[in-house]
């Protein structure tokens, strides 16, 4: 657990399916999000995961990462300062959380300008300057790449020229800090790409690209169909192809479990969980 607690979960709150193995639905190391139920005078802490919810889930994993962001501000702004983390947190950053939904927000502000933010907090003129250079370096923009999928096909006899100049035609709408990239990923798909680090102004490059496509391909009686929108790459926003390969994954995954379900019940196999009743597990999700 965060802060280097520990707590237990009982066997009944660890799922509500029927289950052959705990190593289904639990992994040694790896990161869970668990509801706690109860805390007594003790500090011992009862956990539950088949009560979280799947948005609870995400909402929890996305408020884990910006937290572990400013932790690792502070314990920078900490060195470099020597001045304790908890001093930092009591002063600089628990503040944060009266004006904004979490800390981070409000550190992205002042990246962005917004000075003002630190000026109301209670610390040494040396510590802020040092704490908007180490957010100057942490917090800035990273580079994301933008991709659409599009099926393009002209059948008239200049067909492949004609899909080569459309595509030049869409290159040619590249800024100087923004290039757009046509590659063929299997006739008749095809796949826009770019590099920027202002997301939305990439977007709108790439709109504008594609229009160009379409319209150059339809001057010459050829088709452009659009098959994913323009979406940055990342855990969360995946290309078709991308999808496609997981999807496969998943239904090669799915059948090889089918088939061990499938066995057990032929040979008339029951989990078991006698050997588990009334334990409860020591989850350290460190």
């Amino acid at each position: 657990m965060e802060y280097g607690k520990e707590g237990l979960i009982f066997l009944k709150e660890i799922t509500s399916r029927r289950i052959s193995s705990i190593s289904r639905v639990l992994t040694v190391g790896k990161d869970e999000v668990l509801k706690v139920l109860t805390v007594d005078s003790k500090g011992y802490i009862d956990l539950s995961k088949k009560q979280v919810k799947a948005e609870e889930i995400e909402q929890c994993k996305a408020r884990y990462a910006k937290s572990k962001q400013v932790e690792n501000i502070v314990k920078i702004l900490s060195m470099h300062t020597n001045t304790s983390i908890g001093t930092i947190y009591k002063k600089a950053i628990w503040p944060l959380y009266k004006t904004h939904e979490h800390a981070l927000d409000a550190l992205k502000e002042i990246l962005s300008g917004n000075t003002s933010i630190l000026d109301n907090l209670k610390i040494k003129e040396e510590i802020k300057n040092e704490l908007l250079k180490i957010i100057k370096e942490r917090l800035a923009p990273q580079p994301v790449k933008i991709r659409a999928d599009f099926k393009l096909t002209c059948y008239q006899f200049e067909g492949i020229e004609a899909i080569k100049r459309a595509l030049l035609n869409g290159e040619k709408l590249s800024t100087g800090d923004i290039q757009i990239k046509f590659n063929i990923l299997g006739a008749p798909l095809y796949e826009c790409s770019l590099i920027t680090i202002n997301k939305k102004e990439g977007i709108e490059i790439m709109n504008r690209a594609l229009d160009e496509v379409k319209k150059s391909i339809k001057e010459s009686n050829g088709r452009f169909e659009p098959k994913t929108a323009p979406e940055v790459l990342g855990e969360e926003e995946k290309s078709l192809s991308e999808q496609l390969k997981e999807a496969n994954s998943k239904e090669n995954t799915d059948d090889e479990e089918g088939e061990e379900n499938e066995e057990e019940e032929q040979e008339g196999i029951k989990p078991n969980l006698a050997t588990f009743d009334e334990k409860a597990f020591n989850i350290n999700n460190s």
